[in-house]
């Protein structure tokens, strides 16, 4: 007999929806180590779907005021984990949907864990490797979700540069242009760690505003997402662009691969510039300086994570001869 019920922090069975991706997923491969964590920004109520006394799906829904997709306000799910049987599947998103339904939603958004600043997306293949801090789902999902009535919104993918190639002549005649200009690249500043990414939480406000389902979210969530990798951070591999006036005007956040043990490999985890037309090719600068120090450092290759496929990422990771690496679906759903 299948059952679901709200569950939540403080209820008797939370700990079977935090214990579900132990049956899910094989405990040896850190991979599936998924984050038992819930983000505090957003949660609107966690379910979970049993089969007799046993569990076998779950999912959190978020209520973001800021989501919007198509002109109205949209609901998403996050935490999604289920096991391979469609029926499950069907149930769970389905009782969702009409229970978002009856709070006065229209539209629902899947994977996604309140705001894109938390895991959201599904891999769509598995052609390579898993690398370090991208997420892990089970493939069968997305066939679930397609089932249940949801539709890809969104595509994404990670690009994967082998040639490292540098000083391209136009990024330098572009970089000369900028230093000119007074603007200066530097090493994130570890000793003030809290003030620097303090400092990156009020840039992201204005350069990612525009960006595809981009909400903000509170500093103090921010802060708390950022601290842990702190001890991850090779300051010369993570630069900050300043103007004249020290104003913040782009940054890369780069970590090591961790997962890759053949090789040392670069992953652009986070890139951003200001939107002013005056600091056009500022991205493409900042790469050519970490991909000197990297080189250096004796990385052969660098992944540039996590492209949407209609942003400006697309044509900086081409430029830096990136090829297509692996895949990613967002969905969403009309309900009403």
């Amino acid at each position: 007999m299948i059952t679901i019920t709200e569950t939540g922090p403080g209820h008797p069975d939370f700990s079977s929806f935090l214990d579900l991706t132990q049956s899910i997923y094989p405990s040896v491969d850190t991979r599936f180590r998924i984050p038992d964590g819930i983000p505090a920004d957003f949660h609107r109520a966690s379910f979970l779907l049993k089969d007799g006394d046993k569990a076998v799906a779950r999912a959190n829904v978020y209520d973001n005021p800021l989501l919007q997709y198509a002109g109205r306000h949209a609901f998403s799910i996050g935490d999604y984990e289920c096991a391979d049987r469609e029926e499950y599947a069907s149930e769970l998103l389905s009782h969702i949907a009409s229970v978002v339904k009856n709070w006065g939603g229209r539209y629902l958004i899947g994977p996604m864990n309140g705001s894109t600043w938390e895991g959201y997306r599904f891999l769509a293949d598995d052609v390579n490797r898993w690398f370090y801090t991208e997420p892990y789902h089970h493939l069968y999902y997305n066939q679930q979700f397609k089932s249940a009535g949801f539709e890809p919104i969104a595509h994404y993918y990670s690009n994967i540069d082998r040639d490292m190639k540098l000083d391209n002549p136009e990024i330098l005649a572009r970089e000369r242009e900028l230093l000119n200009q007074g603007v200066t690249i530097r090493p994130i500043d570890l000793a003030n760690f809290e003030a620097e990414i303090g400092r990156v939480y009020d840039f992201n406000l204005v350069a990612f505003k525009s960006n595809f389902l981009y909400t903000p979210i509170s500093r103090e969530a921010f802060m708390n997402k950022y601290r842990p990798l702190k001890s991850f951070i090779n300051p010369a591999l993570t630069l900050l662009a300043e103007d004249k006036a020290n104003n913040l005007i782009g940054y890369f956040f780069c970590i090591q691969d961790l997962a890759d043990a053949s090789r040392k490999t670069l992953i652009v985890k986070t890139l951003a510039r200001h939107p002013a037309p005056e600091w056009r090719g500022l991205g493409h600068v900042i790469g050519n300086v970490i991909y000197h120090k990297a080189v250096e450092l004796g990385y052969t290759s660098a992944i540039h994570s996590f492209i949407y496929e209609q942003g400006t990422s697309t044509k900086l990771s081409t430029h830096f001869s990136g090829t297509h690496y692996r895949s990613y679906v967002l969905y969403g759903k009309h309900i009403g």
